[in-house]
């Protein structure tokens, strides 16, 4: 008797001695944080495919960036490859997706098991010891409120994957135009000092015929003025290449030190060739197809359907039987127990409704999506073709204009100083022709991006 008694006292202590049970905490040691922050500063080849073999779920509805061959820094390989792996904000959209993997082991399972012992008389080791248990009927069989749960944890975790896929695809993007502004950085500041190399060559001249009394102080400070915004200008073109810098190695997750960085020159500007490029126009059906936003709009309204069916199943009774024991001095008893719950009516009727709205939103969010898709559809095309024309007419006639301008301008001075201050003009011109030349090279690279992200396919002509 004393055995048995034992036994179901033992029973009753389990559920407690396994909830007391936990999970090893990890360590983590300063040191170890550190050494693997210094890779981004020096990271090699080897580095980044190890990285992108730690970053590998499987496989995902956009193209995975490989694994580079070489360090070039004019290709986009690299980069893409230390974004996917790095980027802070995929990282974080990575971890996600895995919690919504393992949450998916939880869902659906079935109510806790509930019991309760009685003992009639704690002085009396022979006292009468009852004993009963009850499990979830519907949980155990999958069924109800169970099987909208578990419903729900796989849309989540297709949700998620799909949030990851976008901000993956537009962190290409992103990459990309922030290679070609510090590709348009380092270009300014070079063709500015090669300006300002040509233009420093009539200093001396100009020293001389001041000193000299030959031309006035009004017309040797516009010639010292003009000099002195090429300076300003070559600083403000460095500046632009440190922020460039800093923001192309944030999105990929790199330290700015990193050579590739210094290694980096024009070639993500000057290899594009905006004749090799074919514009398509997709329908809805494509778009909502290929597009990844509208992708995970189309998720975000499975979740919320999801979560209504999931609402709608709660008002569903819950059903529970288990044993019941009774241990008495010269007997024991054993039978069953049969529980039931329902929900109060009209209890749930707030949250169903609620969730119901929810749902219409999720729709009437896609919808929206699918507008804006349009519009940039249509907004892209039409930049891209006046990138062309100011990249491939505008901005080069005007450049080659201003440039023959300031070869005369300097012959001119050269034969008779008192054409200085159509030199300085020209100077002046000549130096907004450049930074608009190279802004439009730019410009036309950065449309084109915006057209390949707006369509939801990447072309075969790459940055």
């Amino acid at each position: 008797m004393l055995t048995l008694r034992s036994a179901v006292l033992s029973v009753a202590c389990l559920p407690f001695a396994l909830a007391c049970t936990s999970t090893t905490a990890r360590e983590y040691s300063d040191a170890e944080l550190s050494a693997t922050a210094r890779v981004r500063s020096t990271a090699t080849i080897d580095d980044v495919a190890r990285a992108l073999e730690l970053a590998d779920f499987g496989p995902l509805a956009i193209a995975l960036p490989p694994a580079p061959g070489e360090l070039r820094p004019d290709m986009e390989e690299f980069w893409h490859a230390a974004a996917y792996a790095w980027n802070s904000e995929l990282r974080a959209l990575r971890r996600e997706v895995r919690a919504a993997r393992a949450e998916r082991g939880s869902a659906g399972q079935p109510l806790p098991i509930q019991g309760q012992g009685m003992l009639l008389d704690l002085s009396d080791p022979s006292a009468e010891i009852e004993f009963q248990a009850m499990v979830d009927v519907l949980g155990l069989l999958g069924v109800g409120p169970s099987a909208a749960a578990s419903a729900l944890a796989d849309e989540q975790a297709r949700a998620a994957l799909a949030s990851f896929e976008a901000r993956a695809w537009s962190l290409r993007f992103e990459v990309d135009r922030a290679r070609v502004e510090l590709a348009a950085a380092k270009s300014l500041e070079t063709a500015l000092a090669a300006l300002y190399g040509e233009c420093a060559e009539v200093l001396p001249r100009i020293e001389v015929l001041a000193a000299r009394g030959w031309i006035g102080r009004g017309m040797t400070e516009g010639a010292l003025s003009a000099l002195h915004m090429l300076e300003h200008h070559q600083s403000l073109a460095r500046l632009e290449e440190n922020r460039a810098r800093a923001n192309l190695a944030a999105l990929c997750g790199l330290d700015p030190a990193h050579p590739a960085f210094d290694a980096m020159q024009s070639g993500v500007i000057d290899r594009f060739h905006p004749e090799d490029v074919e514009l398509t126009d997709p329908q809805d059906a494509a778009l909502l197809a290929t597009l990844p936003t509208l992708r995970a709009a189309r998720l975000e309204l499975a979740v919320a359907e999801a979560e209504l069916v999931r609402m709608a199943r709660e008002r569903w009774p819950m059903l529970g039987i288990g044993p019941r024991l009774m241990v008495r001095p010269d007997e024991r008893l054993v039978g069953g127990m049969l529980g039931f719950s329902v929900p109060f009516p009209g209890a749930l009727e707030g949250a169903i409704l609620a969730a119901r709205e929810r749902r219409d939103a999720a729709w009437e969010a896609l919808e929206d999506e699918l507008v804006r898709a349009r519009a940039r559809l249509e907004s892209t095309a039409r930049e891209f073709a006046e990138s062309v024309e100011l990249a491939e007419e505008h901005a080069p006639l005007a450049d080659r204009s201003v440039a023959r301008m300031l070869f005369a301008a300097q012959a001119e001075f050269l034969a008779d100083p008192e054409r200085l201050e159509r030199w300085s003009f020209a100077v002046g011109e000549r130096m907004d022709s450049l930074m608009a030349l190279v802004r439009a090279r730019a410009e036309l690279v950065r449309a084109w991006l915006d057209c390949e992200e707006a369509r939801g396919a990447r072309a075969e002509v790459q940055p």
